[in-house]
């Protein structure tokens, strides 16, 4: 499998879905910022981690 990096630019709705625990609203929001990825987006929905920068 090819490893990609994303760095996501608009992090408001994702950090407030996750601070809310609002897992579908996550899933939704996640799956909007991946989904230019290309035609395997697919297989790059799943994330090992996530790192907030300054």
């Amino acid at each position: 499998m090819e490893l990609r990096h994303l760095n996501v630019r608009h992090w408001d709705r994702i950090v407030g879905a996750y601070a809310a625990d609002d897992d579908q609203e996550l899933d939704d929001a996640w799956v909007d910022q991946v989904i230019d990825l290309g035609s395997q987006r697919g297989q790059y929905e799943y994330v090992t981690n996530i790192g907030f920068a300054a």
